[in-house]
Protein backbone atom coordinates (compact mmCIF):
# COMPACT_ATOMS: atom_id res chain seq x y z
CA UNK A 1 0.00 0.00 0.00
CA UNK A 2 2.73 2.36 0.62
CA UNK A 3 2.89 2.61 -3.56
CA UNK A 4 -0.72 4.22 -3.46
CA UNK A 5 -0.51 7.66 -2.55
CA UNK A 6 -3.24 10.24 -3.11
CA UNK A 7 -2.57 10.98 -6.28
CA UNK A 8 -2.23 7.31 -7.36
CA UNK A 9 -5.87 6.66 -6.13
CA UNK A 10 -7.03 9.21 -7.68
CA UNK A 11 -5.83 8.15 -11.41
CA UNK A 12 -7.37 5.04 -10.42
CA UNK A 13 -10.81 6.30 -9.35
CA UNK A 14 -11.02 8.48 -12.72
CA UNK A 15 -10.00 5.14 -14.63
CA UNK A 16 -13.00 3.16 -13.05
CA UNK A 17 -15.37 6.09 -13.81
CA UNK A 18 -14.42 6.45 -17.31
CA UNK A 19 -15.38 2.81 -17.92
CA UNK A 20 -18.94 3.05 -16.55
CA UNK A 21 -21.23 3.08 -18.93
CA UNK A 22 -23.19 6.92 -19.52
CA UNK A 23 -26.32 7.50 -17.55
CA UNK A 24 -28.38 7.39 -20.92
CA UNK A 25 -26.57 4.36 -22.20
CA UNK A 26 -27.21 2.49 -19.24
CA UNK A 27 -30.92 3.60 -19.26
CA UNK A 28 -31.09 2.08 -22.69
CA UNK A 29 -29.89 -0.92 -21.82
CA UNK A 30 -32.25 -1.53 -18.96
CA UNK A 31 -35.13 -0.60 -20.81
CA UNK A 32 -34.13 -3.39 -24.09
CA UNK A 33 -33.84 -5.69 -21.35
CA UNK A 34 -37.02 -5.29 -19.75
CA UNK A 35 -38.59 -4.93 -23.22
CA UNK A 36 -36.98 -8.45 -24.33
CA UNK A 37 -38.50 -9.97 -21.11
CA UNK A 38 -42.06 -8.37 -22.03
CA UNK A 39 -41.87 -9.54 -25.39
CA UNK A 40 -40.85 -13.10 -24.51
CA UNK A 41 -43.73 -13.34 -21.97
CA UNK A 42 -45.88 -12.01 -24.69
CA UNK A 43 -44.68 -14.57 -26.88
CA UNK A 44 -45.13 -17.46 -24.14
CA UNK A 45 -48.54 -16.02 -23.44
CA UNK A 46 -49.93 -15.52 -27.24
CA UNK A 47 -48.32 -19.52 -28.10
CA UNK A 48 -49.95 -20.92 -24.82
CA UNK A 49 -52.89 -19.39 -25.68
CA UNK A 50 -52.90 -20.28 -29.32
CA UNK A 51 -52.09 -23.74 -28.80
CA UNK A 52 -54.74 -24.34 -25.67
CA UNK A 53 -57.38 -23.07 -28.64
CA UNK A 54 -56.52 -25.44 -31.25
CA UNK A 55 -56.74 -28.23 -28.70
CA UNK A 56 -59.96 -26.86 -27.62
CA UNK A 57 -60.86 -26.53 -31.50
CA UNK A 58 -59.11 -30.00 -32.20
CA UNK A 59 -60.84 -32.17 -29.39
CA UNK A 60 -63.72 -30.54 -28.42
CA UNK A 61 -65.24 -29.67 -31.92
CA UNK A 62 -64.66 -32.89 -33.35
CA UNK A 63 -66.70 -34.31 -30.01
CA UNK A 64 -69.54 -32.23 -30.34
CA UNK A 65 -69.54 -32.86 -34.30
CA UNK A 66 -70.24 -36.58 -33.02
CA UNK A 67 -72.49 -35.49 -30.50
CA UNK A 68 -74.97 -33.96 -32.96
CA UNK A 69 -76.41 -35.20 -36.24
CA UNK A 70 -73.66 -33.45 -39.32
CA UNK A 71 -75.16 -32.37 -42.05
CA UNK A 72 -72.28 -31.52 -43.79
CA UNK A 73 -71.28 -35.29 -43.81
CA UNK A 74 -74.37 -36.86 -43.97
CA UNK A 75 -74.35 -34.40 -47.56
CA UNK A 76 -71.34 -35.84 -49.24
CA UNK A 77 -71.49 -37.32 -52.39
CA UNK A 78 -72.61 -39.54 -54.02
CA UNK A 79 -75.72 -40.16 -51.46
CA UNK A 80 -76.21 -36.96 -50.34
CA UNK A 81 -78.35 -38.62 -47.60
CA UNK A 82 -79.47 -34.78 -46.01
CA UNK A 83 -80.59 -33.68 -49.21
CA UNK A 84 -82.63 -36.59 -49.93
CA UNK A 85 -83.94 -36.96 -46.60
CA UNK A 86 -85.07 -32.64 -46.57
CA UNK A 87 -86.23 -33.29 -50.41
CA UNK A 88 -88.74 -36.13 -49.35
CA UNK A 89 -89.62 -34.09 -45.70
CA UNK A 90 -91.13 -31.33 -47.31
CA UNK A 91 -93.03 -33.35 -50.62
CA UNK A 92 -94.63 -35.29 -47.22
CA UNK A 93 -95.49 -32.11 -45.38
CA UNK A 94 -95.96 -29.17 -47.70
CA UNK A 95 -97.53 -28.93 -51.63
CA UNK A 96 -95.33 -27.37 -53.89
CA UNK A 97 -92.35 -27.44 -51.87
CA UNK A 98 -89.53 -28.78 -53.37
CA UNK A 99 -85.28 -29.13 -52.82
CA UNK A 100 -83.22 -28.77 -55.80
CA UNK A 101 -80.10 -28.64 -53.61
CA UNK A 102 -78.07 -28.17 -50.47
CA UNK A 103 -74.98 -27.20 -49.74
CA UNK A 104 -73.38 -27.27 -46.08
CA UNK A 105 -70.39 -25.49 -44.53
CA UNK A 106 -69.23 -26.60 -41.21
CA UNK A 107 -68.46 -24.01 -39.09
CA UNK A 108 -67.00 -25.89 -35.77
CA UNK A 109 -68.65 -27.06 -32.96
CA UNK A 110 -71.77 -28.85 -34.24
CA UNK A 111 -72.57 -25.45 -36.09
CA UNK A 112 -73.47 -25.58 -40.10
CA UNK A 113 -74.67 -23.20 -42.59
CA UNK A 114 -76.66 -24.70 -45.07
CA UNK A 115 -77.58 -23.02 -48.48
CA UNK A 116 -80.33 -24.40 -50.23
CA UNK A 117 -82.05 -24.13 -53.76
CA UNK A 118 -86.01 -24.57 -53.36
CA UNK A 119 -88.99 -23.90 -55.72
CA UNK A 120 -92.55 -23.62 -55.00
CA UNK A 121 -93.57 -25.66 -57.55
CA UNK A 122 -95.04 -23.04 -59.33
CA UNK A 123 -92.29 -20.43 -60.35
CA UNK A 124 -89.67 -20.96 -62.87
CA UNK A 125 -86.68 -22.69 -61.59
CA UNK A 126 -82.99 -20.80 -61.41
CA UNK A 127 -80.84 -23.85 -61.60
CA UNK A 128 -77.41 -22.98 -59.18
CA UNK A 129 -78.38 -20.15 -57.25
CA UNK A 130 -79.61 -21.03 -53.61
CA UNK A 131 -82.54 -18.56 -52.47
CA UNK A 132 -82.67 -20.08 -49.18
CA UNK A 133 -80.95 -21.20 -46.07
CA UNK A 134 -80.80 -21.72 -42.60
CA UNK A 135 -78.27 -22.30 -39.68
CA UNK A 136 -78.06 -26.21 -38.05
CA UNK A 137 -76.58 -25.57 -34.20
CA UNK A 138 -76.52 -28.35 -32.23
CA UNK A 139 -79.00 -30.44 -33.89
CA UNK A 140 -81.50 -27.28 -34.31
CA UNK A 141 -82.31 -25.31 -37.09
CA UNK A 142 -82.04 -21.72 -36.12
CA UNK A 143 -81.86 -17.99 -38.91
CA UNK A 144 -84.16 -19.38 -41.48
CA UNK A 145 -83.82 -17.20 -44.62
CA UNK A 146 -86.69 -17.66 -47.16
CA UNK A 147 -88.37 -15.14 -49.46
CA UNK A 148 -92.27 -14.62 -47.94
CA UNK A 149 -92.05 -17.66 -45.60
CA UNK A 150 -93.05 -19.92 -49.31
CA UNK A 151 -90.65 -22.36 -48.46
CA UNK A 152 -90.00 -23.98 -45.00
CA UNK A 153 -93.33 -22.59 -43.28
CA UNK A 154 -96.10 -24.75 -42.49
CA UNK A 155 -99.29 -23.53 -43.20
CA UNK A 156 -102.18 -24.74 -40.92
CA UNK A 157 -105.65 -24.93 -42.31
CA UNK A 158 -105.16 -24.99 -45.70
CA UNK A 159 -107.24 -28.10 -46.24
CA UNK A 160 -110.29 -26.81 -43.69
CA UNK A 161 -110.70 -22.93 -45.56
CA UNK A 162 -115.21 -23.25 -43.99
CA UNK A 163 -114.99 -19.37 -45.17
CA UNK A 164 -114.06 -20.03 -48.62
CA UNK A 165 -117.60 -19.91 -51.43
CA UNK A 166 -116.93 -21.39 -54.29
CA UNK A 167 -119.47 -19.15 -55.96
CA UNK A 168 -117.39 -16.65 -55.10
CA UNK A 169 -114.01 -18.39 -56.41
CA UNK A 170 -115.40 -18.68 -59.64
CA UNK A 171 -117.01 -15.37 -60.31
CA UNK A 172 -113.54 -13.89 -59.65
CA UNK A 173 -111.48 -16.40 -61.83
CA UNK A 174 -114.32 -15.50 -64.52
CA UNK A 175 -112.80 -12.08 -64.44
CA UNK A 176 -109.14 -13.17 -65.10
CA UNK A 177 -107.33 -13.11 -68.64
CA UNK A 178 -107.70 -16.29 -70.46
CA UNK A 179 -104.55 -16.86 -70.51
CA UNK A 180 -104.53 -17.16 -66.43
CA UNK A 181 -103.12 -20.09 -64.85
CA UNK A 182 -104.79 -20.82 -61.28
CA UNK A 183 -103.28 -23.38 -58.16
CA UNK A 184 -105.66 -24.32 -55.74
CA UNK A 185 -105.52 -26.66 -53.08
CA UNK A 186 -109.04 -28.36 -52.35
CA UNK A 187 -110.44 -31.00 -49.90
CA UNK A 188 -113.10 -32.90 -51.74
CA UNK A 189 -116.03 -33.89 -50.18
CA UNK A 190 -115.19 -37.57 -50.58
CA UNK A 191 -111.69 -39.53 -51.50
CA UNK A 192 -110.68 -39.68 -55.36
CA UNK A 193 -108.84 -42.62 -56.61
CA UNK A 194 -105.22 -42.06 -58.15
CA UNK A 195 -107.10 -42.81 -61.88
CA UNK A 196 -109.83 -40.60 -60.99
CA UNK A 197 -107.46 -37.60 -60.02
CA UNK A 198 -105.68 -38.25 -63.22
CA UNK A 199 -109.16 -38.19 -65.34
CA UNK A 200 -109.72 -34.42 -64.12
CA UNK A 201 -109.52 -31.84 -66.52
CA UNK A 202 -106.81 -30.06 -64.30
CA UNK A 203 -102.96 -31.04 -63.24
CA UNK A 204 -102.96 -32.37 -60.14
CA UNK A 205 -99.99 -31.29 -58.75
CA UNK A 206 -99.72 -33.14 -55.28
CA UNK A 207 -101.65 -35.05 -53.19
CA UNK A 208 -102.24 -36.10 -48.85
CA UNK A 209 -102.64 -39.79 -49.34
CA UNK A 210 -105.72 -40.78 -47.88
CA UNK A 211 -105.18 -42.84 -44.77
CA UNK A 212 -108.24 -42.80 -42.65
CA UNK A 213 -106.80 -45.45 -39.99
CA UNK A 214 -103.72 -42.93 -39.01
CA UNK A 215 -103.61 -39.95 -37.48
CA UNK A 216 -100.55 -38.22 -40.51
CA UNK A 217 -101.33 -38.30 -43.80
CA UNK A 218 -98.45 -37.74 -45.77
CA UNK A 219 -98.62 -36.04 -49.21
CA UNK A 220 -97.12 -36.98 -52.83
CA UNK A 221 -95.95 -35.34 -55.48
CA UNK A 222 -97.38 -36.20 -58.57
CA UNK A 223 -95.91 -33.66 -60.97
CA UNK A 224 -92.29 -32.31 -59.71
CA UNK A 225 -89.55 -30.50 -61.25
CA UNK A 226 -87.52 -33.67 -62.92
CA UNK A 227 -84.69 -31.71 -62.89
CA UNK A 228 -83.86 -32.19 -59.42
CA UNK A 229 -84.96 -35.71 -59.93
CA UNK A 230 -83.88 -39.36 -61.19
CA UNK A 231 -85.34 -39.95 -64.71
CA UNK A 232 -87.28 -42.84 -62.92
CA UNK A 233 -88.95 -40.31 -60.68
CA UNK A 234 -90.47 -38.73 -63.09
CA UNK A 235 -93.54 -38.62 -61.09
CA UNK A 236 -95.99 -38.44 -65.20
CA UNK A 237 -94.93 -41.21 -65.90
CA UNK A 238 -95.49 -43.48 -62.62
CA UNK A 239 -98.18 -46.27 -62.42
CA UNK A 240 -99.78 -46.39 -59.16
CA UNK A 241 -97.92 -49.28 -57.87
CA UNK A 242 -94.63 -47.22 -58.75
CA UNK A 243 -96.16 -44.25 -56.80
CA UNK A 244 -97.25 -46.23 -53.68
CA UNK A 245 -93.36 -47.60 -53.48
CA UNK A 246 -92.33 -43.26 -53.88
CA UNK A 247 -94.19 -42.67 -50.91
CA UNK A 248 -93.00 -45.77 -48.99
CA UNK A 249 -89.89 -45.20 -49.57
CA UNK A 250 -90.26 -41.87 -48.40
CA UNK A 251 -91.72 -42.28 -45.31
CA UNK A 252 -89.08 -45.27 -44.38
CA UNK A 253 -86.16 -42.59 -45.33
CA UNK A 254 -87.33 -40.15 -43.05
CA UNK A 255 -87.99 -43.01 -40.26
CA UNK A 256 -84.05 -43.98 -40.68
CA UNK A 257 -83.17 -40.63 -40.47
CA UNK A 258 -85.49 -39.07 -37.72
CA UNK A 259 -82.92 -36.79 -36.54
CA UNK A 260 -82.56 -34.74 -39.38
CA UNK A 261 -86.30 -33.54 -39.53
CA UNK A 262 -87.46 -34.24 -35.97
CA UNK A 263 -86.17 -30.27 -35.00
CA UNK A 264 -89.09 -28.77 -37.78
CA UNK A 265 -91.79 -31.09 -36.30
CA UNK A 266 -94.15 -32.96 -38.11
CA UNK A 267 -97.22 -31.04 -39.94
CA UNK A 268 -99.84 -32.27 -42.57
CA UNK A 269 -101.28 -28.72 -42.86
CA UNK A 270 -104.53 -29.95 -40.22
CA UNK A 271 -102.44 -30.35 -37.29
CA UNK A 272 -98.60 -30.95 -35.66
CA UNK A 273 -97.53 -33.48 -33.42
CA UNK A 274 -95.09 -33.52 -30.11
CA UNK A 275 -94.55 -37.25 -31.13
CA UNK A 276 -93.20 -37.03 -34.20
CA UNK A 277 -91.49 -40.29 -35.46
CA UNK A 278 -94.37 -42.19 -33.17
CA UNK A 279 -96.85 -40.67 -35.76
CA UNK A 280 -94.80 -41.33 -38.79
CA UNK A 281 -94.26 -44.85 -38.27
CA UNK A 282 -98.03 -45.88 -37.31
CA UNK A 283 -98.32 -43.82 -40.45
CA UNK A 284 -96.22 -46.01 -42.27
CA UNK A 285 -97.37 -48.95 -41.30
CA UNK A 286 -100.63 -48.28 -42.57
CA UNK A 287 -99.47 -47.26 -45.91
CA UNK A 288 -98.33 -50.83 -46.29
CA UNK A 289 -101.79 -52.25 -45.91
CA UNK A 290 -102.88 -49.80 -49.07
CA UNK A 291 -104.29 -51.53 -51.71
CA UNK A 292 -105.02 -48.21 -54.03
CA UNK A 293 -103.72 -44.25 -53.71
CA UNK A 294 -106.62 -42.28 -52.93
CA UNK A 295 -106.73 -38.60 -51.78
CA UNK A 296 -109.51 -36.12 -50.38
CA UNK A 297 -106.81 -33.00 -49.75
CA UNK A 298 -104.99 -32.12 -53.23
CA UNK A 299 -103.73 -29.48 -55.09
CA UNK A 300 -104.47 -28.84 -58.64
CA UNK A 301 -103.82 -26.51 -61.69
CA UNK A 302 -104.61 -25.32 -64.76
CA UNK A 303 -105.43 -22.47 -67.46
CA UNK A 304 -108.81 -20.35 -66.47
CA UNK A 305 -111.30 -22.33 -68.95
CA UNK A 306 -109.83 -25.95 -67.31
CA UNK A 307 -110.29 -24.78 -63.65
CA UNK A 308 -113.46 -23.87 -63.78
CA UNK A 309 -114.76 -26.69 -65.88
CA UNK A 310 -113.77 -29.02 -62.98
CA UNK A 311 -115.21 -26.26 -60.14
CA UNK A 312 -118.20 -26.84 -61.63
CA UNK A 313 -118.27 -30.51 -60.85
CA UNK A 314 -116.62 -30.20 -57.33
CA UNK A 315 -118.46 -31.19 -54.87
CA UNK A 316 -116.13 -29.50 -52.09
CA UNK A 317 -115.33 -28.97 -48.25
CA UNK A 318 -113.00 -26.16 -49.45
CA UNK A 319 -110.89 -24.40 -51.37
CA UNK A 320 -107.76 -22.14 -51.17
CA UNK A 321 -106.40 -20.71 -53.77
CA UNK A 322 -102.56 -20.63 -53.55
CA UNK A 323 -101.62 -19.02 -56.44
CA UNK A 324 -102.84 -17.03 -59.96
CA UNK A 325 -100.29 -16.83 -62.47
CA UNK A 326 -101.95 -14.82 -65.67
CA UNK A 327 -99.75 -15.93 -68.12
CA UNK A 328 -97.53 -19.43 -68.29
CA UNK A 329 -94.80 -17.08 -70.12
CA UNK A 330 -94.48 -15.18 -66.33
CA UNK A 331 -91.99 -15.69 -64.51
CA UNK A 332 -91.13 -15.30 -60.60
CA UNK A 333 -88.17 -15.17 -58.37
CA UNK A 334 -87.52 -18.41 -56.55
Amino acid sequence: MKDWNEKKLDEELNALVEELPLKDDLEKKINQSINRRIRKIIITTVSATLIFLLLIFAIISPVMNCLYFNPYKLNKEPDKIYTNVMRDYWELSKPYTEIMDMEVTPKGFANYEVQVQVTDGKSEVQLGTPNAGFHVKCGKYTDMIEPNQLYFTHIFGRFEQSYSNKEEIVKQIEELPESAIIYLTVSDSKAKTLSELQGLPVQVDWMQVYQPNAEFQGGLQLSNCTVCMEKEDERELLSEEELKKVYLSNLENLLDHWEIWKDLGLCDGRKAWTDEVGVLEKTYQDAQKLKTLESKNYCVSGKKDNILTYLQNLEEQSIFVEDVSFTSLQTKSN
